[in-house]
């Protein structure tokens, strides 16, 4: 089969043909058909972070078909529809046990320990394997297993309720979904801030009831305008970049140091975070998503409850993938997400 396979950083991806993987009995083989391209597989191209093997198959985000299965494998079938769940767990200790199979404290990745979707077959654990509902693309499909996920676990971990008000710091493939969850569970109040123009509009359209652009307004006496100088309740930071960062754990703080609400840091941080003061409030970093979201996020996203069908700017064939890295590093055109597709 062909794969795409990462070797070093500041390298592009080398295409190659390797075998298809052989199946343990607990494994289906799904044939991928979208592939995500996230900000991660990005970060190892640029040596910001560093996979936990070379050379090793990037990518995680994925759907396609299942081709084969397992002896012991039941619940599936042979062409079904499926998207990936990359986080593997044991299912057995203490934190799997309580449904945190995201801390399980045996967990590998899918795209970072072991080879991933960047290929025309990836092998998986058949409880990693969920099922597309029918009215969902395969690219959908596919960003639903990281850039949806994502903020959906970080607003849901990080306490959000109802009626609270929300800002997010960076708009791209993870800052957009945040505001759309935001919407859908309920937010009473939506600020997205982003320094592009057109990911600004998209976010207005999308649920944000108010967007700021940090080369024109200051966000933070915005957000605290709106608020009566409170703060929000509830700050997202998914750019990564020491300017959002400090941007987000400001927003959060009102008007004396007893008023302090959650900064959420979602981003690949850029170095140590500096907290002075958050009395009662939090700092916190979400990690990925559990099973268990994955699960309510198809039921959502089946019902019509999140649109995703505006967030995915960019479709290219699968063996443009360098390509598709290339447009998502450069932003030199209007892009949230990027998925490269396979014909079946």
């Amino acid at each position: 089969m062909k794969a795409f396979k990462f070797y070093a950083a500041h390298e592009p991806l080398r295409l190659e043909e390797v075998p298809i993987p052989k199946l343990k009995e607990d494994e289906v083989l799904v044939k991928v058909r979208a592939s995500g391209v996230c900000g991660s597989d990005l970060n190892y191209r640029r040596g910001k972070a560093r996979p936990y093997k070379t050379p090793i198959i990037l990518g995680h985000e994925i759907s396609g078909t299942v081709e084969e299965m397992g002896e012991k494998v039941e619940g599936l079938e042979v062409g079904e529809r499926v998207l990936v769940h990359y986080i593997i767990s044991c299912g057995r200790c203490a934190q799997c046990m309580r449904g945190n199979d995201n801390r399980c404290r045996r967990r590998i990745s899918i795209g970072a320990h072991v080879d991933g979707g960047f290929a025309e077959y990836v092998a998986i654990p058949a409880r990693n394997a969920f099922k597309l509902p029918s009215n969902l693309t395969f690219e959908e499909g596919a960003i639903i297993g990281c850039a949806v996920s994502t903020p959906f676990h970080a607003l849901l971990s990080g306490g959000f309720k109802a009626g609270d008000s929300v800002a997010v710091f960076g708009l791209g493939g993870i800052g957009i979904h945040a505001v759309m969850w935001a919407r859908t569970l309920g937010a009473g109040l939506i600020i997205g801030v982003d320094v592009v123009d057109f990911k600004l509009e998209l976010a207005k359209e999308l649920g944000a009831d108010v967007t700021v652009n940090p080369k024109v307004d200051d966000p933070v006496e915005v957000i605290r305008d709106l608020t009566d100088g409170w703060g929000v309740d509830l700050a997202l930071e998914c750019a990564g970049v020491p300017e959002t960062v400090n941007y987000t754990l400001n927003s959060i703080r009102g008007k004396s140091r007893y008023e302090t609400g959650k900064a959420i840091l979602i981003a690949l941080q850029p170095g140590p975070v500096k907290v002075e003061w958050i009395r009662e409030g939090l700092v916190t970093m979400p990690g990925d998503h559990t099973m268990d979201d994955l699960r309510r996020i198809l039921t959502l996203a089946e019902r019509g409850r999140i649109d995703l069908t505006k967030t995915i700017t960019h479709r290219l064939p699968f063996l443009e993938l360098n390509r598709a890295l290339d447009i998502l590093e450069g932003q030199t055109e209007n892009v949230v997400k990027v998925v490269v597709t396979q014909q079946q």
